[in-house]
């Protein structure tokens, strides 16, 4: 079945949309849905881009992509499930948020930047198989109960 963006309803709210496996090349935007769990996992693209992200999203799975520009989210978003993994992604900024689970494992980080808690509200943070990642200078993963980090540059 082919996806049609004018099939969804402005007013209805989605709690599951599976857009995996459609070879896209750019992100669809879905900014004036409302869309609780998006699935973009399998396809092409190449540029996450915040702004096209649905209203209410608390899980986003986009990991075997093309990802590889640097990874800026901006807005303030609690999200349940964060998914970048099997991308090319070398720098990952999330300054104004916190997910439960954040899985950025085989990707080329280099840096990795979040905000700070005074309680800890993540579960897990898995930063596996990224060889040039350094930890010198992380203070978040204290944030986190679970950290994954296997594969990991200890240069310091």
């Amino acid at each position: 079945m082919k996806f049609n963006i004018e099939d969804l309803s402005k007013t209805d709210t989605l709690y599951k949309l599976d857009l995996s496996n459609r070879n896209f090349k750019s992100q669809p935007d879905l900014s004036e849905f409302t869309i609780l769990d998006l699935d973009l996992s399998h396809n092409k693209i190449a540029h996450f881009e915040e702004k096209k992200l649905p209203k209410g999203i608390y899980t986003l799975n986009i990991s075997h992509n093309k990802l590889s520009r640097n990874i800026i989210i901006r807005e303030k978003r609690n999200f349940k499930k964060l998914d970048f993994s099997f991308n090319k992604i070398e720098v990952f900024y999330y300054q104004n948020g916190i997910s439960q689970n954040l899985n950025l494992s085989d990707n080329r980080l280099k840096d990795l930047q979040m905000a700070q808690y005074n309680k800890k509200l993540a579960d897990t943070l898995n930063v596996a198989n990224n060889k040039d990642l350094e930890t010198k200078s992380w203070y978040f993963p204290q944030f986190y109960n679970h950290l994954v980090n296997y594969s990991l540059s200890t240069k310091n």
